[in-house]
């Protein structure tokens, strides 16, 4: 089903609004059809997160909340303790190397389990927009910034993970 707001998009077209305006959902699907390349920054008060779109499909996704980081999400998921993260932050510092290069090469992660790491870092980013019920976005046509693993998530399978996982913490009252 194609959303009511917007109508596929060229190639180099920047749109902005409002999320009021224009649900997360309806975005992705829009960007999806459009087979968009770019990125797509929302803000709300002094959150911002954004979502690397190739081809349409998400590839990565990126926030300014300390919660978001990749170490904090892999301290959640029991991937790893607070004071390995702690140790790959302090040798990621000196080095100049990416997280997960350090994280892998201190051996706490195989490059497998990194990559799950960054799958699991995007949905989380991801579902929480998915609760914000205000905020700006805006979609800029683009390349992905060096360095991206690019993960290719289908957008329409992400949206009903998160619709699911809503549903579920809305009937146990979380």
């Amino acid at each position: 089903m194609q959303p009511k707001f917007l109508q596929p998009m060229t190639n180099n077209e920047t749109i902005s609004g409002k999320l009021q305006d224009h649900p997360l959902t309806d975005l992705l699907q829009t960007l999806q059809l459009s087979k968009a390349t770019g990125l797509l920054t929302l803000q709300r008060l002094e959150q911002e997160k954004s979502i690397h779109i190739k081809d349409g499909n998400i590839v990565f996704a990126s926030s300014n909340q300390q919660e978001d980081r990749l170490g904090n999400i892999l301290i959640k998921a029991g991937k790893l303790s607070r004071e390995q993260v702690e140790g790959a932050l302090k040798l990621k510092g000196a080095t100049q190397k990416t997280f997960g290069a350090v994280v892998v090469e201190l051996g706490f992660l195989t490059p497998k389990e990194l990559f799950e790491g960054l799958k699991l870092q995007v949905k989380e980013i991801i579902y929480n927009l998915f609760r914000w019920e205000e905020g700006a976005y805006r979609f800029q046509p683009g390349g992905l910034p060096p360095q991206t693993i690019p993960l290719a998530l289908d957008p329409i399978q992400l949206i009903s993970e998160i619709i699911q996982r809503l549903q579920k913490e809305s009937d146990s009252g979380m």
